[in-house]
């Protein structure tokens, strides 16, 4: 029933993907990087609240701002976050909710839990073809799996399970891969929740690991996880078997101190968030880095503990601003723009 009133008296929109509908009247100075012909990356909006997803909010909304005044939904700690055509899905570690922006229906669900327990600390989301929503919560242990009305479905717990951070479902849409930030492995379940194997152990060496976090998938099924204590990304196939690594501790291009979101683009590219540089960087597939963009601060196109990366098949990027309290939008330019 919370979630119901959530939905009827908070419906509110999310952005338009379109830098046109985004950017606001007075047309601030493009912002790009690099900041020449041969630019890649430009910054579009940033969004904190309700009021600048820049949609007409709708009719019950209108109808409780004026019984009970103007309230608005505000972003307090944005971490987790995933993209799609028509829906955004952040997680709030602050709220302990996860915030469902549906462009096409024209309405925000929040989960907060299921009947019988609440997040404690909802960490990471995904959802699936059917629009299944997958939340991790690292406290809990556990995956919490709702449809895509936002109605608790079930969880997804097992013995192996310590502290779920970063999920990714697989390529062919069957599995899904748990990061254990505790365990320093990756789990794989079914979609309903079996568990089938783990691989990685802790350590330094190949398809080892030390407090993995965030995790992507590519077209390929290969697995791109952010191994952010041995500060470098770790790629594997899909069935656990070391393919590459690269990364390493630097404050030099392509170095990392803290590496956490990482998402790929329509070409594979990587980006990757480093929450100690406030920067992402992007490499190719192969690890050979292409550019970065982004720095510490409260403008735009400045991050204050950046943390995950969501890129939608349009190549809109989506990034999670924990401490601006804020998603940042960012767009890749194709080479004739």
């Amino acid at each position: 029933m919370l979630k119901f009133i959530y939905i009827l008296f908070l419906s509110v929109v999310v952005l338009s993907v379109d830098a046109k509908e985004s950017v606001s009247e007075s047309q601030p100075e493009r912002l790009v990087w690099p900041k020449d012909d041969e630019a890649r990356i430009e910054y579009i909006s940033s969004i904190n609240s309700a009021d600048g997803l820049g949609i007409e909010k709708g009719f019950f909304t209108k109808v409780y701002d004026f019984i009970f005044g103007e309230n608005d939904l505000m972003l307090s700690a944005p971490f987790g976050i995933h993209a799609d055509a028509n829906r955004i899905y952040v997680t709030d570690i602050a709220s302990k909710s996860v915030f469902v922006f549906d462009k096409q229906e024209d309405e925000t669900i929040i989960l907060e839990g299921s009947e019988d327990e609440n997040f404690i600390y909802p960490i990471d989301v995904i959802a699936d073809k059917n629009g299944n929503i997958y939340v991790s919560d690292s406290i809990l242990g556990k995956i919490f799996v709702f449809d895509k009305d936002g109605e608790f479905s079930y969880q997804i717990a097992f013995k192996e399970l310590n502290r779920p951070i970063g999920i990714a479902i697989s390529a062919d849409s069957k599995n899904l891969y748990i990061v254990d930030v505790a365990s320093n492995q990756i789990h794989v379940t079914t979609l309903e929740g079996k568990f089938l194997k783990s691989f990685g152990q802790r350590g330094d060496g190949e398809a080892e690991f030390n407090k993995p976090t965030y995790i992507d998938v590519a077209k390929d099924g290969n697995i791109y996880i952010a191994d952010s204590m041995n500060h470098r990304i770790h790629v594997l196939d899909k069935e656990g078997n070391f393919v590459r690594h690269f990364g390493r501790l630097s404050q030099n291009i392509g170095g990392f101190a803290n590496p956490r979101g990482i998402s790929l683009d329509s070409d594979d590219n990587v980006y990757v968030s480093d929450t100690m540089y406030n920067t992402v960087q992007i490499f190719n597939k192969f690890g050979e880095i292409l550019m970065r963009f982004g720095r510490y601060g409260g403008d735009r196109g400045e991050f204050a503990l950046v943390e995950d990366i969501s890129i939608t098949q349009g190549n809109i990027i989506y990034i999670a601003d924990v401490n601006n309290k804020c998603i940042k939008i960012f767009k890749r330019l194709d080479p004739k723009n």
